[in-house]
């Protein structure tokens, strides 16, 4: 027997998940409404208890397993009658294609049955002992009448005759499985009265043991891109600082949620600052985009005097590329190909303030890669600001295995480009998380050097709440 709690903001929520995951033949033992535990403060939930038979639990089973994912989910949207049948079918032609040398036996699916279902069982349950209390009483009073004539001295050589025992009708196998069932629920039901309620509801987090007040919150992180054990972290703490009743204030719970984001994050201070900055990371990260668009932040806003080498000597045309931009800037421009050459060159740059290399992309798979890749870079007696760069359009796990490789480098802070070609800005705090890195910088569009930000505390909480944008959908609906 399975029995299984379930809770949700409405009583149609609650009997769809029932439905859902233990079947249409599973029977609701207790229903309540929370709202009457925990008073008029914030929004309320419906708890629900139900239980099915290991049997039928198993031919729901069965059968969803013999179903294309598209039919599996016209079958869980399908009506609970509809749901009967296609199990009984399937089970049904199971058990002729398992044995085709026997006569094909009704299956009797086993059921759960509800209030009216039992009372109509006592019903037929009394017309049936009525019947046989009948006939006994019949047969009892001709044995009488019997017995009243050989005491009168009636003909004592007439034999008198003996009523046969009376036999009960038998039940039909239905009635005789619905009793068993009864019985048997019965049985579960006294148990569980006995047993503690400590049950973990479904709704989101729960895996994690968070509250379901704190639900919404969960789904609202995990839906930005934050990886769940993050999510979860952040809302334990919130669980075990705030109060019991606040917990259900949705307002109060975004805020105190919104504060810790902001002062978890680590921002890379003086971003700008130091002679040389080298931009590292995989292909396609974006590397030359950013390298390009911080020169000409650095030119056109700040007034620096600059100098950009390269060191990707594998792709086509990629140092020519760079050459291209550095005539547009007007600075000076140089190739590095061993770490020689940082020292010549370095002696006729005394007079430029900053130095941006940019590397070829690596995905550093092998030792090759890597040995090749530090003897590219500038000599440690330089002190160089190595940069991280990675595309918010990489998935989380991707990210975080480029930052576990790219971490023999020493680099100090992480650059996210693409921005504003991705919805999962969580991934974002999550690798600042999980590598204890600040963040430098965003790339945020194409456009040199409109697109290009250094990174602040208040423009990732924007960027995982979607603050602006939900700003601007209201701005628009009015």
């Amino acid at each position: 027997m399975q029995v299984k709690k379930f809770e949700a903001r409405t009583m149609k929520e609650a009997l769809e998940m029932v439905k859902t995951q233990l079947g249409p033949d599973a029977i609701i033992l207790s229903a309540r409404d929370n709202n009457k535990s925990f008073g008029l403060v914030g929004e309320g939930s419906v708890e629900i208890t139900a239980a099915v038979s290991e049997e039928t639990l198993q031919k729901k089973k069965f059968a969803e397993s013999r179903l294309r994912e598209q039919d599996r989910v016209k079958f869980n949207n399908s009506s609970a009658r509809q749901q009967k049948e296609l199990i009984q079918k399937m089970v049904t032609k199971h058990v002729q294609k398992a044995a085709p040398t026997q006569q094909a036996q009704p299956i009797t699916q086993r059921r759960y049955i509800d209030i009216e279902d039992e009372q109509e069982l006592n019903r037929q349950n009394r017309v049936s002992e009525e019947r046989v209390r009948s006939a006994a009483q019949r047969a009892l009073n001709a044995f009488q009448e019997q017995d009243e004539i050989f005491s009168r001295g009636g003909n004592t050589a007439k034999k008198v005759a003996v009523p046969a025992k009376v036999v009960p009708a038998p039940e039909s196998p239905e009635i005789q499985a619905l009793k068993s069932e009864i019985a048997s629920l019965k049985q579960v039901i006294s148990q569980f009265q006995q047993m503690p309620q400590t049950f973990t509801g479904s709704h989101p987090g729960a895996d994690y043991g968070i509250n379901y007040d704190l639900s919404f919150v969960y789904s609202k992180l995990t839906g930005a891109g934050m990886a769940p054990e993050i999510a979860a972290e952040i809302l334990t703490q919130a669980q075990e600082t705030l109060p019991a009743l606040k917990l259900k204030n949705r307002s109060l719970v975004e805020a105190w949620v919104a504060r810790h984001v902001l002062d978890a994050t680590k921002i890379a201070a003086n971003p700008s600052q130091g002679k040389i900055h080298c931009f590292v990371g995989p292909a396609g990260s974006g590397k030359t985009s950013a390298l390009i668009k911080m020169a000409s932040n650095m030119v056109v806003r700040e007034g620096k005097k600059i100098a950009l080498f390269t060191t990707d000597t594998f792709k086509v045309g990629a140092a020519d590329q760079m050459k291209i931009y550095a005539q547009i800037l007007n600075v000076p421009f140089s190739v590095i190909r061993t770490q020689q050459d940082w020292t010549n060159l370095m002696r006729y740059l005394a007079n430029v303030d900053c130095v941006l290399v940019d590397y070829t992309g690596l995905s550093l798979k092998s030792n090759e890669e890597i040995q090749m890749l530090k003897s590219l870079l500038p000599p440690a007696a330089l002190n160089p600001n190595i940069h991280l760069t990675l595309s918010t359009n990489a998935k989380d796990g991707d990210c975080t295995e480029l930052g576990r490789r790219y971490s023999v480098l020493g680099y100090k802070d992480v650059i996210f480009t693409s921005l504003d070609e991705s919805t999962q800005h969580g991934t974002i705090y999550n690798f600042m998380k999980r590598f204890d890195v600040p963040l430098h910088s965003f790339g945020i569009g194409p456009r040199v050097p409109e697109d290009f930000e250094f990174a602040t505390k208040e423009r990732l909480l924007d960027l995982i709440f979607r603050i602006t944008q939900l700003k601007q959908q209201d701005s628009e609906a009015v």
